[in-house]
């Protein structure tokens, strides 16, 4: 950036800091403006494509066939009603989803679909059978059977080459293809969070899709039936199977029992009770018997005790307690004290005395006897209590031995009788069941019901045809709304100053209008600011020149040079636009035609081009000689030519450098038409000889790349551009966009300018 561009107050441009804020500006400022200033640009596009897709949509759907869902509800039953108390064969549904999805699966079988379409004849139906459909025209034509033979495609692979089928085949091929497309017709959804499934079927006959649908729920209730029918016969036809043979195994069973039973009396005799009562009896007697062992035989010790030790048995208990004993003891005791009384009388030799003593030794020999006598009775008491014993201990033995060949025959007994009672309880409940299930054939439910049948559809379900219109409407609009921001990316050209200075990091200093229409055919362009001072090109023309008078207010630049990226950009008009400009404001301004290889300059202002810059390059001529004046201006104009000679050579050469020191010398401003950048090397040298170059840029025409490319390569060759200037701008159109810059005033306020 040159020292006079940062005192003048312009960006450094060059400066990355600078491009990368200026991007971010762009990219914060553009938001819902921008994109409905895109839109406005391009709204005959959207609103075309909006109506012609509408529209095309639209037609399609008239022609469609239309087609009407009718629906019925069923709802399945978890309650029964028990006409009679007993179990059903086939136990009632639960509540669970698991059940309500299968249920719908079932409505969804094939074998359920095919009964429906036997019972309707649907095989004899053009819209389910397709052979019998007439082909519609759009089907023919693209169907390639239509153009090569079917055997071709075949062989192609486009078609499967048909199997060879008997009668039977063909006609369950052909009834799996019905089916196939009823079931593509067939809904069944169940309706949440309930007990109830919806079943549709669409079909273009309204009274058909009613009539399929109750037919399909009313073959669904019957196929449910039928089962727990199907069920229930063949439970009782099992049943009955089985009763047969459990009669004859009960009557083995209890014929088993009474058999051994009576072979039991006859062996044992007597019964298991009997024997256990005359045990339990044998029990107490040998209980008693033992007691009185045991008592006899504790008497018997005393006496025996008493006889070994002291010989006196009177102290014995059996001794005291006999009445004989007692008595003969009462007479002892008379005799004792008589004794005492006459011995105490008579003495012991006394007759008396001896009668007394002999008596007294008489009742104690009795009173011995008496007590032998009672140990003799009780030395047989315990013999007869001890063969007693005996004898019950040897009863009872025989009588257990008896109960126990008596309970090891109860064993097997017990066995036949449980298994006979056993068999005989399986045959009651079989028995039982085979009459409950047979009576229940007559008695089954069905385990759902048609809460709701389908009526006739009074609307058709396909096609929607507001619907699609307004979906149509938005899509076409969305479509036309996204077509307009492709193609706004796949815009490759300049529109607006706030592009040109994003996309090449220069500043845009200008928009020059287009003399366009009318205009163009009854006026001369060349002159026109001359023509036209006050028009909107001429006011453009000279906010390029303040601009260039303002980027060095102090030493503002006299050699000024005018390019462009490519030729017919204009930008050899707007040089000798801005030569006029500024020779019609006082200044003492030339024209140099520097573009040897299409000079034009001459041609514009109808000059005579003998004399050129090229004649004074190849020093043929003096710079006097070459310079001509307009006739309408004061402006001094040194035309072009082209030559034989290299023009690079020539504008590359001292003399070139020389010229222009002379005319910088004699003139206010000096304008330089150069070739465009890319086109020829020439602008690259001429550039180099300038204060400043203005950059050219065709508005909507020069490719965003190409401008990139020539501004770069201008950059490059050190050329100082003071900016770019959008050429040929359509006025009306730039207004009509909306970008916002000065070109749009332009447009808006025209008033303030004549044409």
């Amino acid at each position: 950036m040159t020292e006079e561009t940062k005192q003048a107050g312009y960006p450094d441009i060059t400066n990355q800091g600078y491009l990368s804020k200026l991007h971010s500006f762009k990219i914060d400022e553009l938001d819902i403006q921008q994109l409905l200033r895109t839109l406005w640009r391009r709204r005959m596009i959207v609103i075309s494509t909006t109506i012609l897709l509408t529209a095309l949509i639209t037609l399609v759907t008239m022609q469609l066939t239309p087609r009407y869902t009718a629906s019925a509800n069923i709802m399945l039953e978890t309650r029964q009603s028990n006409v009679v108390d007993i179990e059903s064969v086939v136990s009632g549904m639960s509540a669970e989803m698991a059940t309500v999805l299968s249920e719908v699966e079932v409505i969804r079988s094939r074998s359920l679909i095919h009964r429906v379409v036997d019972k309707l004849d649907l095989m004899n139906d053009p819209e389910f059978n397709l052979e019998l459909a007439p082909k519609s025209w759009y089907k023919s034509l693209f169907d390639l059977e239509t153009y090569l033979d079917r055997d071709l495609l075949v062989s192609m692979g486009l078609r499967k080459a048909k199997l060879e089928m008997n009668e039977t085949e063909e006609e369950e091929e052909l009834s799996a293809e019905v089916a196939e497309v009823v079931l593509s017709r067939l809904g069944v959804e169940p309706v949440r969070r309930s007990l109830v499934i919806t079943i549709s079927f669409t079909s273009t006959d309204r009274r058909k899709a009613a009539l399929i649908v109750n037919t399909i729920a009313d073959n669904y209730i019957v196929d449910q039936l039928e089962a727990k029918f199907e069920a229930t016969r063949r439970a009782s036809a099992w049943l009955n199977d089985r009763i047969s043979g459990l009669r004859d195994r009960v009557q083995k069973a209890e014929t088993a029992v009474e058999e051994y039973r009576m072979a039991l009396s006859d062996k044992i005799g007597g019964s298991s009770e009997m024997t256990l009562q005359q045990i339990s009896e044998l029990n107490s007697q040998l209980i008693l018997a033992r007691t009185k062992r045991a008592e006899a035989n504790a008497r018997l010790r005393q006496v025996e005790d008493l006889m070994r030790t002291s010989g006196d048995l009177t102290s014995a208990a059996e001794v005291l307690s006999s009445p004989l004993i007692h008595r003969l003891r009462d007479q002892e005791a008379q005799v004792l004290r008589k004794v005492s009384e006459l011995e105490s009388r008579y003495g012991s030799r006394h007759p008396r005395m001896i009668k007394a003593t002999a008596e007294l030794k008489d009742l104690r020999a009795s009173i011995e006897g008496e007590v032998r006598k009672i140990a003799q009775s009780l030395k047989n008491e315990m013999v007869v209590a001890r063969a007693r014993e005996n004898t019950l201990k040897q009863n009872l033995d025989q009588l257990e031995d008896k109960q126990g060949d008596q309970n090891q025959a109860s064993i097997k007994l017990n066995e036949l009788e449980r298994e006979a009672k056993a068999t005989r309880l399986l045959y009651e409940n079989f028995l039982n069941r085979f009459k409950e299930t047979s009576e229940q054939q007559d008695l089954q439910q069905a385990d759902a019901r048609i809460i709701s049948k389908a009526d006739i559809p009074l609307e058709a379900s396909f096609p929607k045809t507001k619907l699609i219109v307004v979906v149509a409407f938005i899509g076409s609009l969305l479509f036309g709304v996204i077509f307009v921001f492709l193609m706004e990316q796949m815009d490759n050209c300049f529109r607006s100053s706030d592009q040109l200075e994003h996309y090449t990091g220069y500043p845009a200093i200008g928009m020059i209008p287009l003399v366009t229409g009318n205009l163009l055919g009854r006026k001369v362009v060349s002159r026109y600011p001359v023509n036209h001072p006050a028009s909107t090109i001429s006011e453009s023309i000279r906010t390029l020149r303040t601009s260039m008078l303002l980027s060095n207010v102090d030493n503002p630049p006299k050699v000024i040079g005018v390019t462009s990226t490519v030729p017919s950009e204009g930008k050899s008009t707007v040089a000798l636009w801005l030569a006029q400009v500024c020779a019609m404001s006082g200044q003492k301004v030339v024209i140099v035609d520097c573009d040897l290889r299409r000079p034009s300059v001459h041609r514009s202002l109808e000059l005579e081009n003998d004399a050129s810059l090229v004649e004074i390059l190849t020093e043929e001529r003096t710079l006097d000689e070459v310079i001509q004046k307009d006739s309408k201006t004061s402006l001094s104009v040194i035309t072009g030519k082209v030559t034989q000679a290299n023009a690079l050579d020539l504008l590359s050469s001292g003399h070139m450098e020389t010229v222009l020191d002379q005319l910088r010398a004699r003139y206010d401003m000096v304008i330089l038409d150069c070739p465009p950048v890319l086109a020829v090397s020439d602008a690259k040298i001429i550039g180099q000889l300038t204060d400043k170059m203005i950059y050219g840029v065709k508005w909507d025409s020069t490719p965003r790349d190409l401008v990139k490319t020539g501004v770069r390569a201008a950059k490059e060759a050190n050329i100082d551009l003071a900016g770019l200037v959008m050429t040929q701008v359509n006025v009306k159109k730039h207004a009509k966009y909306g970008y916002g810059d000065y070109g749009y005033y332009y447009g808006k306020y025209k008033d303030y300018y004549t044409s």
